[in-house]
């Protein structure tokens, strides 16, 4: 049996081969299929131009379309949306408040200057030599009025009052003894009437700084009594001397009506709507101080 082996060898060698060269001969007839056919270029000489064989060249130094980009919203930096402000309201012009007229009322105190004393003593007694040594004098005076608006902040004013002298009875005397002492005793009241012009100036809703001018007239009543003192009265007793009960007197004569002139200045506090409070200061003919209360109608 061993000498069949040589046989089976040669035949295995034989068989081998034959594979090796179809299986060759299928790969060569096949790589055609899968290979891809080059595509010839043309250079010219210098290097700067290569054209494909079967199209058309482009003419000299043309250049070639840009291609065209379309932009997208995409492109577009997406700013983030500010807060609208809400727009101011328009400015509403308030209106003054009408005009309004009101009633006044006012209490206050005066002085009379030696100046005026001085010129009473000399329609009284011209005759004589003034006395310049007196009580000093003052007065209560009360008024009322009616203010007509002119406008929002300004008023004319009609008035009347009383102004009450509280003058002491006693002697007046001059200071170097001539003439003798005078007994005298005021007894008088003034009626007052006159016009004004009233102007407020707001600070704020609720004080106000007023100004006030006017002319009147006062219309005196009463009698001012006058005793000399008997010449026993020297003049270190001037003041005191009670001599004066036994000598007659007599009433001096008095003009029955005097100017009134006013200039005044004053605040004014609002209580409420209709209800106001004043504080008024300056000339009133004399010096004056005074308080009061306006109703607005």
């Amino acid at each position: 049996m061993m000498p069949a082996a040589p046989h089976n060898s040669a035949a295995w060698l034989a068989t081998f081969c034959a594979t090796a060269v179809a299986a060759w001969l299928a790969v060569g007839l096949a790589a055609p299929a899968f290979a891809q056919e080059s595509t010839p270029l043309d250079v010219s000489d210098d290097g700067k131009t290569i054209t494909i064989p079967g199209e058309a060249t482009p003419p000299p130094k043309a250049k070639l379309p840009r291609p065209t980009l379309h932009k997208v919203a995409a492109d577009k930096p997406i700013a983030p949306a500010s807060p609208k402000t809400p727009d101011a309201p328009p400015e509403i012009a308030v209106p003054m408040p009408p005009a309004r007229a009101a009633i006044e009322f006012q209490i206050g105190g005066t002085w009379l200057p030696s100046g005026l004393i001085a010129a009473l003593q000399t329609v009284t007694s011209p005759a004589q030599k003034r006395r310049d040594q007196h009580p000093s004098l003052q007065a209560l005076t009360i008024d009322a009025g009616y203010r007509m608006a002119l406008s929002s902040s300004a008023w004319v004013v009609f008035r009347g009052g009383l102004t009450l002298p509280d003058v002491p009875d006693q002697n007046w005397w001059s200071s170097t003894g001539t003439p003798r002492p005078l007994y005298t005793a005021i007894s008088v009241v003034g009626i007052d009437l006159g016009a004004d012009y009233l102007k407020k100036v707001d600070v704020t809703p609720w004080l106000a700084w007023t100004l006030r001018g006017g002319l009147g007239l006062a219309i005196v009543a009463g009698d001012v009594r006058q005793t000399e003192t008997l010449p026993t009265c020297t003049a270190a007793q001037a003041a005191t001397c009670p001599h004066w009960r036994t000598v007659g007197a007599s009433n001096a004569s008095l003009p029955p009506v005097l100017p009134m002139v006013r200039a005044l200045t004053g605040l004014q506090f609002q209580v409420s709507r209709d209800l106001a409070l004043t504080v008024e200061g300056g000339l009133r003919t004399a010096p004056y101080l005074g308080a009061g209360l306006n109703w607005s109608l």
